[in-house]
């Protein structure tokens, strides 16, 4: 993101929303697993720890991806193959293939709510990101878990992405339209063309999500009332604290919103001194947290009813 100025757990059982308006949420009863979505990256980041597009270490990732949603029941799997140019003056040359993966789990009423994420790496070798990339797709993974279940769920379709491409190649400066977002930013624009965009009500982005000392921004153009809806809900949670302002950032849900779909990306930028530990080797797992996990999964997972009241398609 740009910003201006094989292991294998127990499922869990379905816990998908109802479709009806939340006005409290007991955190004591949401089922996210922080320790286990920590394990996921722990794991993530020790066997793939590099995962820069078109490389066998973002391949072999994916391969994990896949094996292990396919013990979910409920949900379906499918890639979504691209071609990312790099720019004249890049160090990586021509073309190179990238790879979205995308989750489904049906529903029973019309509509879909996006839930995303980034799993690439930062264009610099030895560069782990385990926040940047990392901790919001294991967030995914585990969500996943959360949500699945035999019958369709009741509400709207959930869709899962874990984009490919999103960091830019340097040593060339971030640019929205050609370099960088290449996996969102072909997505979205061949969904506008086939005219299947619509379908979605509502897109939740997630990066940088683990950070020990948590601080959510909203970022500044994002869709009002999914801003509401997830202050709302961490009030409801009493984690009043989650969030500490707005900025304007520039990162995958920008493709969506740019067409109409109400977006929001929800973000941690001041990671480390200075925000030093971003884009730089000190991006490793010892610099974040099961419980910076558990808090945005939870948050996520506790504004899904709200969000499918809010944003239901017209009958």
């Amino acid at each position: 993101m740009r910003i201006l100025l094989p292991l294998l757990f127990p499922l869990l059982v379905a816990c998908g929303g109802t479709g009806a308006m939340t006005t409290q949420v007991n955190p004591a009863g949401e089922p996210f697993d922080e320790k286990r979505a920590f394990a996921l990256l722990e794991h993530m980041t020790t066997e793939f720890p590099e995962r820069r597009i078109g490389t066998n270490g973002a391949e072999e990732f994916r391969q994990w991806v896949e094996s292990t949603m396919k013990e979910l029941p409920g949900w379906t799997m499918e890639r979504d193959n691209f071609i990312a140019k790099a720019p004249e003056g890049a160090r990586r040359k021509g073309e190179i293939p990238g790879v979205n993966l995308i989750a489904r789990r049906e529903g029973t009423v019309p509509g879909e709510l996006w839930i995303a994420s980034h799993y690439d790496t930062f264009d610099q070798p030895n560069f782990i990101g385990a926040n940047d990339g990392g901790s919001s797709t294991v967030t995914l993974m585990e969500l996943a878990r959360c949500l699945a279940g035999e019958k369709p769920r009741e509400g709207m379709s959930i869709v899962m992405v874990w984009f490919d491409g999103e960091e830019k190649f340097g040593p060339l400066p971030w640019d929205d339209l050609t370099n960088s977002t290449f996996g969102s930013r072909s997505l979205a624009e061949r969904m506008e063309e086939n005219k299947t965009i619509t379908n979605i009500n509502a897109f939740v982005l997630l990066d940088m999500v683990g950070d020990k000392q948590l601080g959510l921004l909203k970022e500044s153009g994002s869709d009002v009332r999914l801003k509401r809806v997830f202050e709302d809900t961490a009030r409801a949670l009493k984690d009043d604290k989650l969030f500490v302002g707005e900025r304007d950032i520039k990162d995958d849900h920008i493709h969506f919103r740019r067409r109409g779909i109400a977006a929001i990306d929800l973000i941690d930028f001041n990671y480390g001194p200075g925000n030093r530990y971003w884009h730089s080797r000190e991006d490793t797992i010892d610099k974040v947290s099961a419980e910076s996990l558990g808090r945005v999964g939870r948050l996520v997972l506790a504004a899904i009813p709200t969000i499918e009241h809010e944003f239901r398609s017209d009958d």
